[in-house]
């Protein structure tokens, strides 16, 4: 048969029959290659079929409005005219088009993609803390979003994939970079959503009730695992609690709620909601959670951010929300995990930063003595398919500066100069314009030591300390010994805030 291409958007592929055919269905053979090493790629792909449905397609993973496939797929179709979104991760340009098929027809195509930002090679390797997908379905996933690192979840409060049933290696590992954790999981409850990698067994949160026993007692059964990493969302009720007991070691600030096509309607698990006044519309959830990250840097404390897709408790896709962390050596699950904690990181769900900040990475801290003066020379490498009209320059949780992406250009990728008097934090943001979600990109903060004293927030302790008492106030526990138990760890969480204020060296 001949095929005629035609473009449409991105994209678009149009197939016409030679001649008459008896079958009631078309093939169409499809290949994905990047173009320029030929190499096959894996792909998600959005299919939508002429009634204007998605468009399930068996023997590979669905989930949503998408499927995802590991370099060749054949599409055995009804007749009509189909549309398709295709992507190979973020790293690579989307396709998008479509195609017609008539009754019998055969044809085999074969899709170029062209890669314009190629992470790993800067050292820089994609993870999402949290998946919920079958097993068997990761490695196709994670090769098709460009993942390296996953936790799949297979406990929370509803169910354990693995009770009664033996637990063999959690890590699996493939290819020379890639391994994924399958003993994930996390419990979200009227506290908020903790999630736990690298525990070597799940945690029995199945018979929890909403407020008790506390997060903090089954964490108990981790301690001696130095390995275990437990990410929390940044408007979890018991954040400032989980802070105070030092059981923190990321932030989640972009979550399953930050969807592909929206945002989420549906408030996370024991969530504290934002002021819809001062955080409107579909960008408010993910800039209240920055702002609560950004008190606790204004605190002085030192934690990463880290983020989650949710995929398969959501329809979004594995990795649409990622964590980059930087290693300065090869590849292993360990060393990445080593990096999170460092805070060697760029969290995004589109823009894809690469930050030259002397000779510092995020995590890392500039120094100078009392009295002394730092300027911070500021430089990024920036790559992206949305609309991007400036980036924002954040110290101790305000915007700066704001470069247009001209001026960016202009100055070869670099930013102003940061200048420093005292001790405090920055970090390097970019948006896209997107009105029906919030895609950015966001390199963890840099540190600044000026002296031997961190820069603490008045306002921002005062901010933690209220919350513990709002906290406590929505307690729902009528049973006294009970309610006791976890009014005592709220005071402990108070104290904890108390003592932050009364350290406080700045406004």
């Amino acid at each position: 048969m001949r095929t005629r291409l035609t473009t449409w958007a991105a994209f678009a592929l149009v197939l016409l029959a030679a001649a008459p055919a008896l079958a009631a269905k078309g093939i169409l053979h499809l290949k994905v290659v990047d173009a320029e090493t030929k190499a096959p790629l894996a792909a998600r792909m959005h299919l939508i079929n002429p009634r204007g449905k998605r468009q399930r397609i068996s023997g590979v993973p669905n989930l949503g409005d998408h499927f995802s496939f590991i370099g060749e797929l054949n599409l055995e179709l009804a007749p009509g005219r189909y549309t398709f979104e295709l992507e190979t991760g973020p790293e690579y340009k989307s396709r998008s088009g479509y195609f017609e098929l008539k009754s019998g027809d055969e044809d085999n195509q074969t899709l170029d993609m062209h890669r314009y930002v190629d992470m790993a090679k800067d050292g820089w390797w994609a993870g999402d803390l949290f998946i919920a997908r079958e097993e068997r379905d990761v490695e196709t996933l994670m090769l098709a979003e460009g993942l390296h690192v996953t936790v799949n979840h297979a406990w929370d409060n509803k169910q354990n994939a693995y009770e009664g049933k033996p637990i063999d290696d959690p890590l699996a590992t493939f290819g020379n970079d890639r391994a994924w954790w399958k003993l994930g999981g996390r419990d979200e409850r009227a506290g908020g959503r903790m999630i736990v990698a690298n525990a070597n067994s799940p945690l029995p949160v199945q018979s929890a009730k909403p407020e008790f026993p506390a997060t903090l007692r089954y964490l108990q059964e981790l301690k001696g695992n130095a390995n275990v990493h437990r990410a929390v969302d940044a408007a979890a009720w018991d954040l400032p609690l989980w802070v105070a007991s030092g059981v923190v070691d990321s932030v989640v600030i972009a979550g399953p709620e930050l969807e592909r096509n929206g945002v989420s309607k549906i408030a996370p698990p024991g969530s504290r909601p934002a002021d819809r006044l001062l955080y409107p519309g579909a960008h408010g959830k993910a800039r209240w959670a920055q702002k609560i990250y950004f008190h606790l840097l204004n605190c002085g404390l030192r934690i990463p951010p880290s983020a989650a897709s949710g995929s398969g408790a959501s329809d979004n896709p594995p990795g649409y929300n990622r964590v980059y962390v930087h290693l300065d050596q090869p590849f292993s699950y360990d060393a990445w995990w080593r990096g999170l904690a460092a805070g060697h990181v760029v969290v995004t769900n589109g823009p894809m930063l690469r930050p030259m900040v002397e000779d510092k990475m995020p995590g890392d801290v500039f120094t100078a003595a009392a009295g002394q003066t730092l300027e911070i020379d500021l430089a990024l490498n920036l790559g992206t398919r949305g609309k991007i009209s400036y980036l924002e320059v954040i110290k101790n949780g305000e915007v700066v500066e704001e470069v247009s992406l001209i001026d960016y250009a202009k100055n070869q990728g670099h930013l102003p100069k940061l200048r420093f008097e005292e001790s405090g934090w920055f970090c390097i943001r970019a948006v896209e314009e997107l009105p029906e979600t919030y895609r950015f990109g966001l390199t963890g903060p840099f540190y600044v030591q000026i002296g031997d004293q961190p820069r603490i927030s008045k306002a921002s302790a005062k901010f933690f300390y209220d919350w513990v008492f709002e906290r406590a106030g929505k307690l729902d526990l009528t049973d006294s010994d009970q309610r006791n138990e976890v009014l005592d760890l709220h005071r402990q969480g108070r104290d904890f805030w108390q003592a932050i204020y009364q350290k406080a060296n700045a406004p």
